[in-house]
């Protein structure tokens, strides 16, 4: 009894194992054409962005005129809306016209690679995108922003409002892959609201709190509004959990049926 105990908690290990590259190439042998196409343009995004950080421009620029190249011909999801498709188009031309121009800072060149490697990555990741990672540094500059607003420190405010704004032209193509078109044109709006109010001679603090609360609630919203549940994403085809889940039920099933025999054999015995 003891030894089958033993062979079973081994097989259990090498079930659990043996469970994660099990799922994964079970996913990729599952993946569509189109999948396989993306997935290998992700990573030709990764290893751009990976190069601009190096400062590896001639590198970087090998990349992306693959990207350039190889998009076109991409098989795309049939439900990517054309402003979605226009927003990746565009994100890959700029970049590749960006880093053909001899006097692109180091600035410049991280936020044209790090623009087309999250809106790639959007487009091949349903379930936490990158661009949903920037949350955190977003609402910190809109609540900076607010504060000084509230202080009415102009040159502070305007020199976050900038920051603020680049970072929203690097995410902005990769959240019209998720969002609705509504969604985001509401965040233009407070955008463009302030931008205009900053240009006024006589600046109304008033309206700008207003609009960067809109903008707070609109950005909540966007990033955190549809996030799904841990246990959705348990149960769901692409977690490996359900085949681990699978494996240890199997041999639960197996450990519970060898010791209702050897009951029934030690209860005849006794018999």
């Amino acid at each position: 009894m003891k030894k089958n105990i033993r062979f079973l908690l081994f097989f259990l290990v090498i079930g659990l194992l043996l469970s994660w590259p099990i799922h994964s190439l079970l996913t990729n042998l599952e993946r569509p054409v189109e999948e396989k196409q993306l997935a290998a343009l992700d990573d030709i995004a990764h290893q751009m962005l990976d190069a601009a950080r190096k400062g590896d421009l001639e590198s970087a620029r090998q990349r992306v005129r693959m990207l350039a190249e190889q998009f076109p011909h991409l098989q795309l999801p049939e439900t990517l809306r054309i402003e979605s498709l226009n927003a990746v188009t565009q994100s890959i031309l700029a970049a590749r016209n960006g880093l053909n121009n001899t006097a692109l800072d180091e600035q410049q060149l991280l936020e044209h690679a790090t623009r087309v490697r999250v809106v790639i990555d959007a487009l091949t990741h349903d379930h936490q995108p990158m661009w949903r990672g920037y949350y955190t540094s977003v609402s910190a500059q809109l609540q900076d922003l607010l504060e000084s607003a509230v202080r009415r420190d102009y040159a502070h405010f305007r020199e976050q409002f900038e920051e603020n704004s680049r970072l929203y032209h690097v995410i902005r193509p990769a959240m019209t892959i998720h969002l609705p078109e509504q969604q985001l044109k509401k965040i233009d709006s407070a955008y463009d609201a302030i931008s205009k109010e900053m240009r006024n001679s006589k600046i109304e603090w008033n309206q700008i709190r207003s609009a960067l609360r809109e903008l707070q609630t609109s950005m909540q919203e966007a990033f955190i509004g549809e996030d799904k549940s841990t246990i959705a994403y348990l149960i769901s085809s692409e977690s490996p959990f359900g085949l681990i889940f699978s494996i240890v039920a199997a041999v639960l099933m197996t450990l519970a049926y060898v010791a209702w025999k050897k009951y029934q054999g030690q209860f005849r015995t006794v018999s």
